[in-house]
């Protein structure tokens, strides 16, 4: 059965949405009483939504625009399935392509499936029943937010802008200990190498990064599932050390 948390109201009043006839960026200053409470209301939901889950969490990301018949949808879907299976809640942004992927291997391990759905992208609608949890954002950045901050390792596949934006976001709030440091996995050498490549000899050489090359390994780059487990289990060992 599919949970949907309820949303709240502060005070009992309704927000009024304001996007009909103001421009995008005008919209969210003109009733500040709004943008504030909406953003109060999804991370106030997100956060209650993610202390019902009692398993350890893994959060995915890649591109919506691959298929099911495709080898990168297929190898998420199967790395989300054993995952699963290892005892593993799997969340992701609710969408179609890799989103859908690792939602279906969740569900066919009979894992926690969890869906945090982005309301503005009209293109990334998913009705299937592949989630046993979901929720829907206004905000980009409170949904970024829920999705990595219970996370055990954030997953990359291959993606475009948005894909980046959220790599980058996560490595920034890491390499500046806004929050804790998990594993952020790049799945795909061949995919990912020429950013890397382009890291070393650009941002490292000309000393952009604040703490040079430990910096750059907050990156991780796999082939497969062997490699993302080993990451996992040295990410728990090195919690059980500094426990």
């Amino acid at each position: 059965m599919v949970s949907r948390v309820e949303p709240s109201r502060s005070g009992g009043r309704k927000f009024l949405n304001p996007m009909s006839k103001l421009h995008k960026n005008k919209e969210y200053f003109a009733d500040v009483d709004w943008t504030v409470g909406k953003v109060r209301e999804e991370i106030n939901n997100g956060l209650v939504l993610l202390n019902k889950i009692d398993k350890p969490i893994i959060t995915f990301f890649g591109s919506h625009r691959v298929t099911p018949e495709s080898k990168h949808y297929q190898d998420a879907k199967q790395v989300a399935y054993e995952l699963g299976k290892n005892g593993y809640a799997i969340l992701s942004g609710g969408g179609p392509g890799i989103m859908h992927a690792v939602n279906s291997g969740a569900t066919e391990a009979n894992a926690p499936s969890v869906g945090l759905k982005a309301e503005l992208l009209k293109g990334e609608k998913v009705t299937d029943p592949i989630f046993t949890d979901e929720l829907s954002f206004h905000f980009l950045f409170a949904r970024r937010f829920i999705m990595s901050i219970k996370s055990e390792a954030l997953i990359f596949y291959p993606g475009g802008y948005g894909t980046l934006n959220e790599l980058f976001e996560y490595a920034v709030l890491m390499q500046t200990d806004i929050v804790d440091t998990v594993p952020i996995i790049c799945v795909n050498k061949t995919y990912w190498q020429g950013l890397f490549d382009w890291l070393k000899e650009n941002p490292l050489k000309e000393d952009f990064f604040i703490h040079d090359m430990r910096d750059l390994k907050l990156l991780h780059f796999v082939e497969d599932f062997s490699g993302i487990m080993s990451l996992l289990e040295e990410n728990r060992q090195r919690k059980t050390c500094h426990a």
